[in-house]
């Protein structure tokens, strides 16, 4: 059993509100969710991103970095030429530092560079970068106090503190604190404490550790699908708030057994190392 596997099963028997249809259920006797809390758990089941890139905002308002028109971005069985994202020049959401910062990488796209997402390089996603993860599915751990979301990419490993206020000040790391609550059928995550080596998108938006991103997830009455929406601020970056939405579908396979080890099993060389390495440590995490 790999070690990811293995923490998942020990979650599930701590965590005793989780997937009370799941097969979990089987290894302990499991109780249900308390009365009116959506369950996110899906049966064991994941949740899929739809998509590579942040969708407009719902409300119509001040919406995420966009392609540049002038070069279109398309896929392979779409029958045209695959070019790689290469961001709006002139979005409007963005502070001139971060514009001069995204054009930079744009200039270095078309000189002949490899298009750079943090996948790419084995990099933590961020919030809210982390939701246009689309390779691998997404799986929520729910009790009354935690949820720990699972992206199998990775594995990244979130944990969303239910109920309880944000620390008073707390230590920059890639994916930040997490507190969330329910509001009806829909899970709010709040997020600060964020560092700034991250990026807000896959056209390599940077931001600071001003960041404060709020999402709100709401399953479809159908449970085929899930809706998850984002508020983002930063006035060290942005000229405004801003938000987007990213659609998931339900991913009808459990958790891989295998553990996916991305700095084992990645020999690109995106950008060179020198410039974007694939991160490391040298010091045991506890």
């Amino acid at each position: 059993m790999s070690a990811f596997h293995a923490f998942l099963r020990r979650a599930a028997v701590a965590a005793i509100a989780i997937c009370p249809l799941g097969s979990f259920a089987a290894a302990a006797e499991i109780s249900p969710l308390p009365p009116g809390v959506p369950d996110f758990s899906s049966a064991n089941m994941g949740w899929a991103a739809a998509s590579f890139d942040f969708l407009p905002p719902p409300d119509g308002g001040a919406g995420p970095v966009r392609n540049d028109p002038k070069f279109p971005y398309c896929r392979n069985n779409q029958g045209c030429t695959v070019m790689p994202r290469i961001a709006d020049p002139h979005s409007p959401i963005l502070q001139p530092w971060a514009q001069a910062a995204v054009n930079k990488w744009n200039d270095d796209i078309q000189k002949g560079k490899q298009a750079f997402a943090a996948q790419s390089r084995c990099w933590p996603g961020g919030v809210p970068n982390i939701l246009t993860y689309t390779a691998e599915p997404t799986y929520f751990l729910q009790t009354p106090s935690e949820i720990t979301i699972v992206y199998e990419r990775g594995p990244n490993i979130r944990h969303v503190y239910m109920d309880v206020p944000h620390s008073k000040n707390p230590t920059p790391s890639w994916l930040g604190e997490s507190v969330g609550h329910y509001e009806g059928n829909t899970l709010v995550i709040d997020t600060v404490g964020m560092n700034d080596k991250s990026f807000v998108d896959n056209y390599r938006t940077p931001h600071t550790t001003r960041l404060h991103v709020v999402e709100r997830y709401t399953i479809a009455p159908d449970r085929k699908s899930m809706m998850a929406t984002i508020e983002v601020d930063d006035p060290g970056a942005y000229t405004t708030k801003w938000g987007g939405a990213q659609r998931f579908i339900l991913h009808t396979t459990p958790i891989a057994d295998a553990e996916d080890v991305c700095a084992e099993n990645n020999d690109a060389n995106y950008f060179h190392e020198d410039e974007v390495p694939i991160p490391q440590t040298t010091t045991p995490d506890f």
